[in-house]
C-alpha cells in the first residue's frame, strides 16, 4: 500500500504517477486541496492505523508533501453548530471528516478567506512563528508514529515556505526542527521550486505555483524514484 498525504499539489497528482512506477503498490490518498499539516498529519496517522489492523508495517509505504504553514483547522464535535462558510473562499470540502460515522468535523481556514472563523483567527489569534511552530509538531508527531511503528517512508514540501530559515535559528522553533529527521525528506526545497528551476516545463497559469500534470510527473520519475531507491524504500 502507497499511502500519501498533502493539499491539492498531492492530488491526483504525483502520487498518481509513483503508483504507475510501482506495480505492487496500490495507492491510498488522503489528500485534500487547502487543508493545513494538521489535518494532513491526522489523516496518514489514521489510514495507516487502519491499514497496520489488517497488513504488516513493512507492506506499506507513505509519502507526505507538507503544505502552508499559516493554513489552520479546528474540531467542532456538533456539526450543527459549524459556522456558515463561504464557497468562494475555494475550499473542496468544509468542514470535513475522515472518520466515518462521526458527529464532528474539522473547519479549514486560510488567510484571506472570507469566512468570519477566518477573518477572526487571521486578525486575533494568528502568528506567523506560532503557525511554523505547529508545522513542526504536526511533522514530528508523524515521524514518530511512523518511526514507532516501522513503517516506511518519505517526506516533502509543496514549496520552500514550509520550513524556510528562519525554523533552523529562531530560539521558538530551533529545538523542534532539530529534531526533525531531515535525512527523509526529498533533496529538493519544495516541488514548486524544483519544477521552477529543473523540469524544463511551463507552469499551466504563470501566476498560479501549481505544476502541470507533466511537471508532476517528471518530479516523480526524476525526484522521488530515485530517492526511494537509493534508500532501499521500494
Amino acid at each position: 500500500m502507497l499511502i500519501t498525504g498533502g493539499c491539492s499539489f498531492s492530488v491526483s497528482t504525483w502520487p498518481w504517477y509513483l503508483e504507475n512506477a510501482l506495480p505492487a503498490y496500490r495507492l491510498v490518498s488522503t489528500a485534500m486541496g487547502s487543508q493545513g499539516n494538521g489535518l494532513i498529519s491526522r489523516k496518514i496517522i489514521y489510514q495507516v492505523s487502519k491499514l497496520l489492523a489488517s497488513r504488516r508495517s513493512e507492506d506499506l509505504l507513505v509519502g507526505i508533501m507538507w503544505s502552508g504553514p499559516d493554513r489552520h483547522d479546528y474540531y467542532i464535535h456538533n456539526t450543527n453548530t459549524a459556522p456558515i462558510v463561504y464557497k468562494e473562499d475555494n475550499w473542496m470540502q468544509n468542514p470535513t471528516r475522515f472518520i466515518p460515522d462521526t458527529e464532528g468535523a474539522w473547519t479549514i481556514i486560510s488567510p484571506g478567506w472570507r469566512m468570519p472563523s477566518a477573518a477572526n483567527y487571521y486578525v486575533n489569534f494568528h502568528d506567523s512563528i506560532g503557525q511554523y511552530i505547529y508545522t513542526l509538531e504536526h511533522i514530528l508527531r508523524t515521524q514518530w508514529f511512523l518511526q514507532s511503528m516501522g513503517v516506511k517512508y518519505f517526506m516533502t514540501t509543496y514549496t520552500g515556505e514550509v520550513l524556510p530559515e528562519i525554523v533552523k535559528t529562531h530560539n521558538d522553533t530551533k529545538h523542534l526542527y532539530e529534531l526533525v529527521d531531515t535525512s527523509v525528506f526529498l533533496p529538493v526545497l519544495g516541488e514548486y521550486e524544483w519544477c521552477r528551476d529543473y523540469s524544463d516545463l511551463e507552469f499551466p497559469n504563470p501566476e498560479d505555483n501549481h505544476p502541470s500534470r507533466e511537471q508532476h510527473r517528471a518530479f516523480a520519475d526524476q525526484v522521488i524514484l530515485p530517492f526511494l531507491k537509493e534508500r532501499n524504500l521500494i
